[in-house]
């Protein structure tokens, strides 16, 4: 149970400093694409709501290494639209 927490927690954490960085770009540089930043911040909302509903998942506790390989795919499928997200906001002007 306490590696769900852990890993909620780190996806909320993930999101959060992600989040930051675009607030800041959007608040402090000046001519900064405020469309594009809503955009990945919209995302962000996506991926957050997306992972945290994919946490919650019970079924096929009976199997160990099921449980096991979801949870290794969800952290690889995090992973992923982390760094996306991440090249999308390097590529902001």
């Amino acid at each position: 149970m306490s590696s769900r927490k852990n890993l909620k927690k780190q996806i909320n954490d993930s999101i959060t400093l992600l989040f930051t960085d675009v607030v800041v770009y959007k608040t402090y540089i000046a001519n900064a694409d405020t469309d594009a930043a809503d955009k990945i911040i919209d995302k962000l909302a996506e991926i957050q709501d997306e992972f945290l509903s994919r946490m919650n998942v019970t079924e096929g506790k009976e199997t160990k290494g099921r449980i096991k390989n979801y949870f290794k795919k969800l952290k690889a499928d995090f992973q992923k639209a982390i760094n996306l997200i991440d090249k999308d906001i390097k590529q902001l002007p």
